[in-house]
Parts: structure tokens; C-alpha cells; sequence
């Protein structure tokens, strides 16, 4: 049996018909009916378990197995310990909720508004600001080029990613940063399971943090542009000019709903979806008559307002993927397979005796080695996948032999 200390620590928020409890310290979630909340308040109260026994079958009509639902919250680690986080008070936590207690105070949240109002004005209004793919490339060199991109770019989406851990530690709560990968694309991205502990008005603002703070640095880079261009030097300029681009080609990226961005996130907050990202995939498994016992479990056991909207984000889902994979052959194969050419001429040039040819090689190894690790985890995850269907089609074939 959990302690009461392990039981009070547990949170518990109403979510559309049921209620969501959790472990602040395990970042572990379950959705449970209203008479378990009714249940987990009244242990919290200090109310003993016969008590409780006697109220929940008071209230359901029969007997209740509180000490069964107890060992069911504990089996999903609800009542595990704190793994390495260290103690809610320490010095480093302090800190982050004080700064997402002052970056994400309403009267930020009102600059942050401006700020994406001033953003599609200066553009529109000033053409000159508008960006273009030549702002990918601010210097001569092409070496230079891709230290100065690729520096911006880990900057701006460290950025995007701290806003949402500062906005979460505004609300007590602990998150952390992973660099993983969306499809073929490298990127950080910051663990927010914990927000299922708050209300989900309370979610917005940790899942619209990242937007903001891209929204805040890129009508920064366009005002500074617009008012200071000449004091700033053209260098600066050209290095402001490639920040806009990332920052708005970030801020498109962030619309593919696809690929779990925060517009996912905020789709799912607002539909109040639990499993839309499992119940999309087991329902297109279904269609295309790849449908394991596992996903038609789960088919059955969701809701059937969870089910209509995986429809419609399936409507989203696919043409995504064909965009992307457009995108894939279009540009980032012939982009990539360009930039290798202009990489190794040097080297075939001179071989490596010349400073072109190392700028060359740093060069390609600064570009083509993230993007060939990322496409080696897509490609191991299609191959996973075509091997779990021909698995599941061999194990189907003896039955359909005639004996």
C-alpha cells in the first residue's frame, strides 16, 4: 500500500469526462473515472481505506476494490520515486521558475502579442525585409556559411525549446530538453508530459511559449533591420537576414501538424484527445488492412469522439507525409548531393594539402553528417515497419492453406 505522503503528491485534474492523476515526480499519467477521483480525494483527505470502501460503494451501488485500484495506480508507477531530479526546492529549479515566472507573466504575454501582430506588418510593409533563400548563404565561403546557419539555427530552436521548459517551471513544473529527430529532420524538442497535471486551459501558454519567443526574435531581427541597418554594418544585416529566414521557415515548420509540432500539441489540447497520434495509426492500419490485435484493442476501448477527429487528422496526416517526402526528393536529395559536390571539388582539386580543401571538408561534415544521421533513423524505422507487416503476412499465410 502507498504511504499517504506518495498519495497526496499525486495530482489530479478533471479532463473532459474523466479525471487525470499523475506523479509530479515521474511524469507517469492515467486517465480514471469520476469515482476514482472521488476516491484518491478522499485518501488525500487522510480517510482510511474501509472508509472509502464504504463511501465508493455507497455512491457506484456495489462493492468497489479500493485497495485493487490503488495497486492498478501503482503498477503504472504513480507511486514510484523521484529518478535523479533532486528535490523541488533546488537552487537550479528556483531559477528557471523565477525567470518563466517573469517571461511568461501577462504583461509578456501582451508583448509577445504585439509581436505577431508586428511581424506579417513589417513584412507586408516593408518588401525589402521579406526573406529569401539567398539568405541562407550571408558570406562568400562556404564553410562560413554553414558555421553561421548552422549556429543561428541550434540557437533559435534551443530558444524555441527553453521558452516551453521556462513556461512549464512557471507552473511548478519540471521538463527536459532531448535532441531527436521529426521524420528525417534533426531537432530539439522538450518533454511536457508533466502538463497533464494542470487544467487544460493552463496548457496553453507552456505549449504556445516556443511560438512566442520565435515570434519575439523575429519581429526583434525585422525592427532592428528596419531602424538600425546602417549603424548596424552589413555583416550584421546579412547575419539578421538569415535569422528571419530560419525564424520564418521555423514558424511554417511549426504549422505541419503532421509531424507532432506544437500545432499538434495545441490541436490535441484543444480537441481534448488522449491517444490521437495511437489512434490515428491504428486506424490507418485498419484501412490499409494492416490492423494488429493490439490496434484493434484500442479501437475498441477509445472513445468515439477520439475516433472522428483521428479521421480527420488523418485528412492531415497523409498529404503531409506526401509533402514531405516531396520536399525529400524535390530538394533536400539533390540539395544535399549538390552541397557534396561543392564540398569535395577542393579536396579533388588539390587533395587535402590546402586550406580549401579542410574548409571543404569541415564544410560537408558540418552539413551531411546530422542529415545522414537523421535519415538513418527514418530509414530503420520503415525497414522496422516493412518487416513487422511481412512478419504479420507470413504468420497469416499457414491459415490460409488448405490442410
Amino acid at each position: 500500500m502507498p504511504s499517504l505522503t506518495q498519495i497526496r503528491a499525486l495530482t489530479l485534474v478533471a479532463d473532459g469526462d474523466g479525471y487525470v492523476v499523475g506523479s509530479p515526480h515521474t511524469a507517469e499519467y492515467v486517465e480514471v473515472p469520476p469515482l476514482g477521483a472521488r476516491i484518491i480525494e478522499w485518501l488525500q483527505e487522510g480517510v482510511d481505506v474501509a472508509e472509502c470502501e464504504r463511501r465508493a460503494a455507497e455512491a457506484a451501488g456495489e462493492p468497489v476494490d479500493v485497495p485493487g485500484f490503488l495497486t492498478t495506480l501503482a503498477d503504472e508507477g504513480l507511486f514510484a520515486e523521484a529518478a535523479g531530479e533532486g528535490g523541488g526546492g533546488d537552487a537550479g529549479f528556483r531559477v528557471r521558475r523565477r525567470a518563466g515566472a517573469a517571461l511568461f507573466h501577462p504583461l509578456a504575454w501582451a508583448v509577445y502579442a504585439l509581436a505577431a501582430l508586428a511581424v506579417p506588418v513589417l513584412l507586408v510593409a516593408v518588401p525589402s525585409l521579406r526573406p529569401s533563400y539567398r539568405d541562407g548563404f550571408p558570406f562568400h565561403t562556404q564553410l562560413l556559411n554553414l558555421v553561421a546557419v548552422s549556429a543561428l539555427g541550434i540557437a533559435a530552436a534551443a530558444l524555441h525549446e527553453a521558452a516551453h521548459v521556462l513556461a512549464a517551471a512557471r507552473h511548478g513544473l519540471r521538463s527536459r530538453l532531448a535532441v531527436t529527430r521529426r521524420l528525417y529532420f534533426v531537432t530539439f524538442q522538450a518533454d511536457l508530459t508533466r502538463l497533464w497535471s494542470l487544467p487544460r486551459r493552463a496548457r496553453y501558454g507552456p505549449l504556445l511559449a516556443g511560438v512566442a519567443w520565435d515570434l519575439a526574435v523575429l519581429a526583434a531581427a525585422l525592427l532592428a533591420q528596419a531602424s538600425l541597418a546602417g549603424a548596424l554594418g552589413p555583416m550584421v544585416v546579412r547575419l539578421l537576414r538569415a535569422l528571419v529566414l530560419l525564424q520564418v521557415t521555423a514558424l511554417v515548420a511549426q504549422l505541419l501538424v503532421f509531424m507532432r509540432t506544437d500545432a499538434y500539441a495545441l490541436l490535441v489540447n484543444a480537441t481534448g484527445c488522449k491517444t490521437l497520434w495511437a489512434t490515428k495509426g491504428a486506424l490507418l492500419r485498419r484501412y490499409l488492412r494492416r490492423a494488429t490485435p493490439a490496434d484493434e484493442e484500442h479501437l475498441a476501448g477509445t472513445a468515439a469522439g477520439e475516433i472522428a477527429w483521428a479521421r480527420r487528422y488523418l485528412w492531415l496526416y497523409v498529404p503531409g507525409i506526401a509533402l514531405a517526402l516531396g520536399y525529400f526528393a524535390t530538394f533536400a536529395v539533390p540539395g544535399t548531393l549538390y552541397l557534396v559536390r561543392l564540398c569535395l571539388a577542393p579536396i579533388r582539386t588539390g587533395g587535402l594539402g590546402t586550406a580549401a580543401a579542410w574548409a571543404g571538408l569541415a564544410a560537408l561534415l558540418i552539413a551531411v553528417v546530422p542529415s545522414l544521421l537523421a535519415l538513418l533513423g527514418a530509414a530503420r524505422s520503415g525497414l522496422r515497419v516493412l518487416r513487422t507487416a511481412t512478419m504479420r503476412r507470413q504468420a497469416r499465410r499457414p491459415a490460409d492453406l488448405p490442410l
